[in-house]
């Protein structure tokens, strides 16, 4: 199943209990995050949550989704042989 605009709140959160200290809390939102990584949407999620540049979104949050959207790319996007 796709995500979403109206799944952006949830990465959100997702990727704020992942930043967690709280292992009960980080353990399944990272597990949340590899699953949600192959599912279509899930980049354009992630740049929703970069693009954010309110009060409500968190500077950490941001980062962590820039390194998530970095590494999709490297692993799901096709790579051209250089001619």
């Amino acid at each position: 199943m796709a995500l979403s605009a109206g799944d952006v709140p949830t990465m959100y959160t997702v990727l704020v209990n992942s930043l967690s200290a709280d292992e009960a809390a980080r353990r399944p939102a990272e597990a949340a995050l590899a699953q949600c990584e192959t599912r279509p949407g899930f980049c354009s999620c992630l740049l929703e949550i970069i693009s954010a540049r309110g009060l409500a979104c968190r500077e950490d949050v941001r980062l962590l989704a820039t390194v998530y959207f970095k590494n999709c790319i490297n692993r799901y996007w096709r790579h051209r042989r250089d001619s």
